[in-house]
């Protein structure tokens, strides 16, 4: 910078005094040597500023490569060692994680004869199969399959619509067991995705710590359990939020209870990432199932392609069962008994979760970030919507049917809406959407509310089952509603080709 000052002289100046080192006290003359002075020191601090700004723009790089999930961990449990293994520490059983993207920690690796052999024996306790099974070309276990005389062999195939299914889930050998020897067999690949603390007996939202001997138990990190405990499709996923809630006391009961705090949402943001990074090229579609949803992959399958004929590899997809009552300004999201995706929208939406903010604690306020306590199913499609303009898409047949319930068929079956009103189930639906009997498509994807793993293999037998000596089959027509259900699972049955002699 160069300063000039330019002077008009209208006369000779006045003799200046000069001290012994030359310079001039005229304190006008000292003014251009305090105005370079200034501009020296602030250039000095604008150049110092810059280098901080570019010091740590590199190290938060740093960082973040330092905390992918394909790389390395940071656990209050468990160091690193030099070959990126966890070395567990039992001298502190608290899970601490302090990373930005999603680490999913499996259990050390295992052949396919020591997964089969898991796997079987996780479903030792459920009757020997009746059926054929169609070998898939997935990396899903196939064990037999149970209580059924469906020969899946016959089924349409759809080598181009594989369907990665994973579950949300807190470690539970009764519903896990349920669940593969059933419909779980039925996608292309399976996962649990788990937290990393286990320990308890969880039914339904609640959990008990005491034993059948009543004995109290603890919760302890996976890793401090046999190498053999866990079958190989079971992902562990470390939160920085525990699922332990405190104990609180019920009105209704009197008693004390112990209640699980899900965090559902960095829970769904991490598994989807790691789902990214390990398993995008294993299936076209993607689907994220409650275990408490019964799911039908085959007809999930039926819908994409045959139905609506869609390409998972060069579109967005983001659909299920479209509700509008619970976000803000009513818009529209998929509810979480079974969410879908196709593999363009996870890879761009976990690149979305990656970047977003990390860490708040101030709950629900309508942004896409990580926060606690917020809402899975309205976070999620804000994040689709805000970043990827992606609006969720509803999964209805042309009678205007719902492939998804949000609850037990039997009641879904009786919703009539001329007569009960506009409630909030039917809020944004359709005028001519289908109700009573014409509310549920004739091929479901998801039917939702079986939390016991009875009630999973029950509907296995209904829906799946031989037709003559079908127990199950003769108790739906005998419960509430039962000969509005009854007809559902046989018109079910019928069109999924496990009945197709059936004629009504």
């Amino acid at each position: 910078t160069q300063i000039t000052i330019i002077t008009t002289m209208t006369a000779r100046p006045p003799p200046t005094n000069r001290n012994f080192s030359g310079t001039t006290n005229n304190p006008r003359n000292n003014r251009p040597n305090l105005i370079h002075i200034f501009m020296f020191t602030l250039l000095f601090l604008s150049v110092g500023l810059l280098c901080s700004a570019i010091y740590l723009s590199k190290q938060l790089d740093l960082n973040d490569d330092a905390l992918s999930s394909s790389t390395q961990i940071r656990l209050g449990a468990a160091k690193i060692n030099d070959n990126n293994n966890v070395v567990p520490n039992n001298k502190n059983r608290g899970v601490e994680i302090k990373e930005r993207t999603a680490v999913i920690r499996a259990p050390p690796p295992t052949t396919k004869d020591d997964d089969k052999k898991k796997v079987q024996q996780s479903t030792a306790n459920v009757p020997k199969a009746t059926a054929k099974i169609a070998p898939l070309p997935n990396n899903n276990i196939n064990s037999p399959l149970t209580n059924t005389a469906t020969d899946f062999s016959t089924f349409k195939q759809y080598p181009h619509d594989r369907l990665y299914c994973m579950i949300p889930f807190i470690w539970n050998r009764p519903t896990y067991s349920a669940i593969m020897s059933t419909w779980g067999q039925r996608c292309d690949t399976i996962h649990f995705l788990t937290d990393a603390m286990v320990g308890g007996e969880l039914n339904g939202d609640h959990i008990s710590f005491t034993n059948n001997n009543g004995e109290e138990e603890t919760t302890k990190p996976y890793w401090e359990y046999p190498p053999e405990t866990f079958p190989s499709n079971v992902k562990f996923i470390n939160m920085t939020r525990t699922w332990e809630c405190p104990p609180t006391y019920n009105k209704r009961t009197g008693r004390t209870e112990q209640k699980v705090c899900r965090h559902i949402w960095e829970k769904m943001w991490r598994s989807w990432v790691y789902v990214d990074e390990h398993h995008k090229n294993d299936a076209e579609w993607f689907c994220k199932i409650d275990y408490d949803t019964f799911f039908f992959p085959d007809n999930f399958k039926y819908y994409v392609r045959d139905v609506k004929n869609w390409d998972p590899v060069g579109e967005h997809h983001y659909f299920g069962h479209v509700i509008q009552h619970r976000s803000r300004k009513d818009a529209p999201m998929v509810v979480g008994a079974s969410a879908c995706w196709s593999r363009k929208t996870l890879g761009d939406i976990a690149q979305v979760y990656r970047e977003m903010p990390k860490g708040s604690k101030k709950g629900e306020r309508g942004k896409c970030e990580d926060r606690a306590h917020a809402t899975e199913e309205v976070t999620t499609s804000m994040c689709l919507r805000e970043h990827l303009k992606i609006e969720p898409e509803a999964a209805r047949d042309d009678q205007m049917r719902e492939y998804i319930t949000i609850d037990r068929y039997p009641l879904v079956l009786t919703w009539n809406r001329t007569e009960q009103g506009e409630w909030w189930f039917w809020k944004g639906k359709p005028k001519d959407a289908g109700q009573m009997e014409n509310t549920i498509a004739r091929r479901p994807i998801g039917i939702h509310k079986y939390k016991k793993p009875e009630e999973i293999l029950t509907l296995w037998e209904e829906f799946y089952g031989p037709r003559s000596g079908n127990e199950a089959l003769e108790k739906v027509g005998k419960q509430r509603h039962g000969e509005v259900a009854k007809r559902f699972v046989e018109e079910v049955r019928k069109e999924m080709g496990i009945d197709p002699s059936i004629v009504r």
